[in-house]
């Protein structure tokens, strides 16, 4: 999923500005954040011909118009690049789908996109610690559920606690079901997880809100 999903590149010159005969760094190489984003476009340019485990510094170096000292000053390896560009993306696309109404179209998007680049996504996982991998995707989810839950919450009023509570929860839900997917090679359709997902949990989320509220 390292080619699809925007991470911001700047697309107005529409190439990697590179070092001119004169020696003249260029504008990509000099900026670090346009450097690492430069380098993220060059690796999802190759990995649309090329397994991510062949792809090398030298060559997303040369592509980026970036020399080999700036691609180690950003990462230790190109598997930390691509880490760096999945989790940027997929927090990213979770963000933009943070709303009631949208969060399942967004989620459903996520994982078919997963499932038809699935060697791609597994090589990225796969680099991952299992720690890691869930601590990136339940901080991404959280922060979704946490709009979510605001934006249900309405004028009910609750104790931090178990506001909290609530998000933490459904988080897990979420969570939950996407690892296991992860576990067990996508097997699940995910559409149709997503859609069970959302059935169970439309109208579960207010309704809680409702009842912590009335305990009060």
């Amino acid at each position: 999923m390292l080619e699809v999903l925007e991470i911001g590149e700047n697309r107005q010159s529409g190439r990697c500005v590179q070092t001119d005969p004169g020696g003249k760094v260029s504008s990509a190489a000099a900026d670090p954040p346009r450097s690492k984003t430069a380098l993220a476009l060059a690796l999802k340019q190759a990995l649309a011909t090329t397994p991510l485990a062949k792809v090398t510094v030298s060559g997303l170096a040369a592509a980026a118009g970036v020399n080999r000292q700036t691609f180690y000053s950003h990462f230790s390896d190109v598997y930390d690049l691509a880490r760096w560009v999945y989790t940027t993306e997929v927090a990213n696309h979770i963000m933009a789908h943070a709303s009631y109404d949208q969060w399942a179209d967004g989620f459903s998007e996520l994982l078919g996109y997963m499932a038809d680049h699935h060697d791609q996504a597994y090589a990225v996982i796969r680099s991952l610690k299992h720690s890691e991998l869930e601590s990136f995707f339940y901080r991404s989810l959280r922060e979704m559920m946490r709009v979510i839950v605001a934006e249900l919450e309405g004028e009910l009023k609750l104790q931090p606690a178990d506001r909290e509570f609530i998000i933490d929860h459904y988080t897990l839900v979420v969570l939950g079901h996407l690892l296991h997917w992860l576990a067990t090679d996508m097997r699940e359709n995910p559409y149709v997880l997503t859609e069970r997902l959302e059935f169970v949990l439309h109208g579960g989320v207010r309704e809680s809100l409702e009842r912590f509220a009335a305990r009060r």
